[in-house]
């Protein structure tokens, strides 16, 4: 059993590639590369930006941490998704934020400290599938109220270093319902979970889970 203080030589490793790839910038498997600054700069999340906006206000939030945030500047610039201008999200959300990413070296992980709310998006994915236990009960154990996760059960356009896919652990929608479900049994949460996947007809779709709460409250 692996823990925070005793993870798995796999996630060491992989801690170690997404430093380098945060430093030095990433090529994706179309050839396109991307500069340092705009590597997993967390805008990703800017699509969950207004149903989250949407849970924070109805839950009363004030703090915020978003762990695996990349470098997460679009926290604090002004960003263009899908056609919406976004004032920078710290604002849009109306909380203080605080980052977290082991492949960034200016957010560590904070210490005996909760939040509101608990984001984690596009994260769980890039856990070795023995370190995803100890992981996703770290993630809750942050939060006082909500968590926030979004999965992908699809590759990534990212090649590892050592030949691997980017995101090392693919499962079923189901099976992370399941498994968070599981997890969260010890406490006393609202959690939101958002899987995506490619489906038979090549497309890109995505299926929603709340656990102890009803997306449709948030619609």
């Amino acid at each position: 059993m692996f823990t925070a203080k005793n993870p798995s030589p796999d996630y060491i490793k992989l801690t170690k590639y997404y430093k380098k790839i945060h430093e030095k910038g990433v090529v994706y498997k179309s050839n396109l590369k991307k500069n340092p600054e705009d590597t997993y700069d967390g805008t990703s999340a800017l699509k969950f930006a207004d149903i989250i906006k949407k849970i924070i206000e109805k839950n009363n939030c004030k703090t915020l941490l978003d762990y695996g945030s990349g470098k997460g500047s679009f926290y604090f610039q002004k960003r263009k998704f899908n056609k919406i201008n976004y004032p920078p999200i710290k604002d849009f959300w109306n909380v203080e934020p605080t980052l977290f990413d082991p492949g960034v070296k200016d957010y560590s992980k904070p210490k005996n400290i909760k939040f509101d709310v608990v984001v984690s998006i596009d994260v769980l994915e890039h856990i070795p599938f023995q370190d995803m236990y100890w992981v996703v009960n770290e993630i809750l154990s942050f939060s006082n109220n909500i968590v926030f996760f979004s999965v992908a059960c699809c590759p990534a356009n990212i090649t590892l270093e050592d030949g691997r896919n980017a995101h090392v652990s693919l499962f079923h929608p189901m099976w992370w319902y399941g498994f968070i479900t599981a997890i969260s049994h010890q406490y006393n949460l609202k959690i939101f979970l958002v899987c995506y996947f490619i489906d038979n007809n090549k497309k890109l779709k995505n299926v929603s889970f709340g656990i102890n709460e009803d997306f449709n409250n948030y619609r």
